[in-house]
């Protein structure tokens, strides 16, 4: 099964947008964390964090394991 070449583009883009949002939920989660550790940030706002992170991770992995024809 060969890709043409804007097609195969358009693939590639996405997965590497998909990386790029993956990235971005991993770092949210973590500077999440280590903040609400050292307790710099209002407790009542790290479920949002954490909820938008999961959001941008799942999209990123959606976008990445997604198959494109």
């Amino acid at each position: 099964m060969a890709l043409d070449a804007p097609a195969s583009r358009v693939s590639m883009i996405t997965r590497l947008v998909g990386l790029l949002m993956l990235a971005l939920g991993v770092i949210l989660t973590y500077y999440t964390h280590s903040e609400a550790a050292a307790a710099d940030i209002v407790p009542q706002i790290v479920p949002v964090f954490y909820i938008g992170a999961g959001l941008l991770m799942l999209v990123g992995l959606v976008a990445v394991i997604a198959k494109y024809e």
